[in-house]
Parts: structure tokens; C-alpha cells; sequence
């Protein structure tokens, strides 16, 4: 063979490996890359599942779930002790007090027994997003959860936003908000390992 096709060759088998290689270890949910892992508060944390949501009435986020090991369940997730993460991005410009509303609102269909013990939590969630009218496409949302603080906080963009919030039962209730029984159900299958529909 000549040397030129040779190497052209090897370039291309080369080029096609790490292209497997780099989808091995990332999903790409309509355009947004979630990473295999996340490093968080000093753990490494395993990409259960990602989806689209429908948090509001059209696609607006695009979500992942970041936990210590694999779960397939709704009740094996929020059950998962250690660190944990929601990392979601936004699919279009949403304004706050809209996305805020939207979480509540789902807490409230999906999680009614914690929502009751998370009065003071809930009502910080309705304000985390208040120093901002709202949020722009492309955005990416973190909500990550201290196991040795039992606190919960937000970061817009890797800034933090809100207060912290304290309390063991807030982070399964968010978590419901994307894989509760009244969620879509490829919303929740996706975050818990099915294919992202």
C-alpha cells in the first residue's frame, strides 16, 4: 500500500476510535453533553440516566442524575446514600419565578408526604432563583446534595444562587420533581437508564 494511503488509513481508524471513545463517555441529550461522571464535593459520581423534561408546558430542561451507584427505581434513587446531583440545562429562556412555580408545583403532585415536612425548604426554593428575571437557553443548573451537612444548594453556571438548604428529606423531593409517579414517563425512564426519549 502506498505510504500516503497508509497513513491516511491509520489517521481515519484512529480519528473513528476516539470518537467511540468520547461518545462512550458522554450523553448527548438533544445537544446537551452529560459527562459519565461528575466530580462533586470531592466524590466521583456515576451518570445514572439523562432526558428531556417537560417541567413546563413544552421541553425546557435537559436533565441528568448524578448519584454514587446505578439505580433503576424511583424508590432505589432516592433512597441512594452520599452525594448526589440534578444537573440540568436549560432548553430555552425561561423566567425564574416560572421555573420556581413549576418545581413546586411538581413537588406537590409528586411528593406530598415531604413536601409536608419541607414547609420552610419549600418556601426557600420559591426564592432561589430571585436574583435573576430569568433563565436563558443554555444555562446549566447544578442542585447538589452534602450528605455530611444534610444541605442541599443551587448554582447557576458554577455560581451559586439562593440559600443553602438544610433538611435530609429536601434533595429526594427535588429528585422527584423529574422521576415522581406523575412525570413523564420517558422523563423518568431516561434519568433511571432507559434510553433518553
Amino acid at each position: 500500500m502506498n505510504p500516503v494511503h497508509f497513513r491516511s488509513l491509520f489517521a481515519s481508524i484512529g480519528l473513528s476510535l476516539m470518537c467511540s471513545w468520547a461518545s462512550a463517555n458522554e450523553i448527548d441529550v438533544e445537544g446537551y453533553k452529560f459527562q459519565d461522571t461528575a466530580a462533586v464535593l470531592g466524590q466521583t459520581l456515576q451518570l445514572n440516566g439523562a432526558a428531556t423534561s417537560s417541567i413546563l408546558s413544552a421541553r425546557s430542561t435537559a436533565v441528568g442524575f448524578y448519584l454514587p451507584r446505578k439505580q433503576t427505581t424511583m424508590e432505589g434513587a432516592v433512597a441512594e446514600k452520599g452525594v448526589k446531583r440534578i444537573q440540568f440545562y436549560m432548553m430555552r429562556d425561561v423566567s425564574a419565578r416560572d421555573l420556581s412555580n413549576a418545581m413546586l408545583d411538581r413537588i406537590r403532585q409528586n411528593a406530598k408526604e415531604e413536601f409536608e415536612k419541607n414547609i420552610i425548604q419549600t418556601a426557600q426554593l420559591g426564592i432561589v432563583f430571585g436574583t435573576r428575571p430569568k433563565l436563558l437557553k443554555g444555562d446549566l443548573v447544578t442542585i447538589d446534595y452534602n450528605p455530611a451537612k444534610l444541605t442541599t444548594e443551587f448554582a447557576v453556571n458554577g455560581q451559586k444562587v439562593g440559600d443553602t438548604i438544610e433538611g435530609e428529606s429536601f434533595f429526594p423531593m427535588m429528585m422527584k420533581v423529574w422521576i415522581g409517579p406523575k412525570v413523564r414517563g420517558s422523563t423518568r425512564d431516561g434519568l433511571l437508564g432507559a434510553p433518553a426519549k
